[in-house]
């Protein structure tokens, strides 16, 4: 993996993902998320929800900011480093709480108009 190019999220997933020797399943069990899901992650996904970035990063045994720093989305300058560090903290959180942060997280990103979440055909 080339240290200085910007990657995108997934991009940035599966580069490390590969590094430490892992498959999509192998990776999927350790965060408790299908194949299916990786693959999307890993192909489609530009901003996953806080939880999933947690769990990700837990289970290829890194820093939440390793996971996102790099990427093309995410310049260094556009990233305030405090809210890294608090995201890095979460991960410390029991399960549940991590559950209704994201929650939190999810209600402002709506409130604000920046929740890319498709809407379910009826």
């Amino acid at each position: 993996m080339k240290k200085n190019k910007k990657l995108f999220f997934g991009e940035r997933l599966k580069a490390l993902r590969l590094d430490k020797g892992l498959t999509q399943i192998e990776l999927g069990k350790r965060v408790g998320l299908s194949r299916r899901m990786i693959v999307h992650y890993e192909k489609h996904a530009t901003r996953p929800p806080a939880d999933k970035v947690i769990a990700l990063a837990k289970a290829l045994g890194i820093k939440v900011n390793d996971l996102i720093k790099n990427d093309a989305l995410c310049d260094d300058d556009k990233v305030d480093p405090k809210f890294a560090r608090k995201l890095e903290k979460a991960k410390k959180l029991p399960k549940d709480d991590q559950k209704v942060l994201s929650g939190i997280i999810d209600s402002f990103m709506q409130k604000n108009g920046l929740n890319n979440k498709r809407k379910k055909r009826k």
